[in-house]
């Protein structure tokens, strides 16, 4: 069963949209998470502007914040057709949450709460 579960995700990552696929990796299912998103603006950041936790500058469509008990910062995440890079947290963010970062308040009120399957990509050697 594992196997075909492995065959499965080569396959799936083969339909990928070239991001994933830049990742070079194993997708290991994390399960359904309550996905939120996050702005720059004092509303969202709580004055952090887009500092991170990890003292990068946050960026659309590569930061997430997340709970760092459950994923540790740098890990990188398929969400969707996209890979982020855990960099950020917050007050809000605890055990299975993660919180997208985006440029645009507006987006962010449009993106609401959604449920996700969420993927931690680990790298292959070969």
């Amino acid at each position: 069963m594992r196997r075909l579960i492995i065959l499965i995700l080569a396959i799936l990552t083969l339909c990928k949209p070239v991001q994933a696929r830049e990742a070079c990796g194993v997708f290991v299912d994390m399960g359904m998470f309550k996905c939120t998103a996050y702005c720059p603006c004092c509303d969202c950041s709580e004055g952090y502007d887009d500092t991170t936790a990890m003292e990068t500058k946050a960026e659309e469509g590569h930061t997430i914040a997340v709970d760092p008990d459950v994923i540790a910062f740098g890990t990188q995440i398929l969400i969707g057709d996209t890979v982020y890079t855990a960099e950020d947290c917050g007050g809000a963010v605890q055990g299975d949450h993660i919180d997208i970062f985006m440029e645009d308040h507006d987006r962010v009120d449009e993106f609401g709460v959604k449920y996700l399957h969420v993927y931690i990509v680990k790298e292959v050697e070969y």
